[in-house]
C-alpha cells in the first residue's frame, strides 16, 4: 500500500502537467488564474512547513538525546531530557 502511495505521489505532478497541456489555452502560456492558484499553493505549503517545524520543536530548557542501541541489541528511541 505504501508503494502505491509513493507511485501516485510521483505521478501526480506529471498528470497535472499533462492535464494542463490538454485542457489549457492553445498558446501554452498559463492564465492569470493558474498563476494565482500556484502562488496560493506555494504560500500555503510554506506556511504549513513553518507551522509543522515550530510545533515539533522542544523547549529550550531540554536537551535531545539521540537514539542508541541498548545492551540487548534493541534501538532505544531518541527523546528529550531536562538540562542538568
Amino acid at each position: 500500500m505504501a508503494a502505491l502511495v509513493e507511485i501516485l505521489l510521483i505521478l501526480l505532478p506529471v498528470a497535472g502537467f499533462l492535464a494542463w497541456r490538454r485542457f489549457g489555452p492553445a498558446t501554452g502560456e498559463p492564465s492569470a488564474g493558474t498563476l494565482a492558484a500556484l502562488a496560493i499553493g506555494v504560500a500555503l505549503a510554506l506556511a504549513a512547513a513553518a507551522w509543522y517545524g515550530l510545533s515539533r520543536s522542544h523547549d529550550r530548557s531540554t536537551t535531545y538525546v539521540p537514539a542508541v542501541m541498548g545492551p540487548d541489541g534493541r534501538i532505544q528511541p531518541g527523546h528529550v531530557e531536562p538540562r542538568p
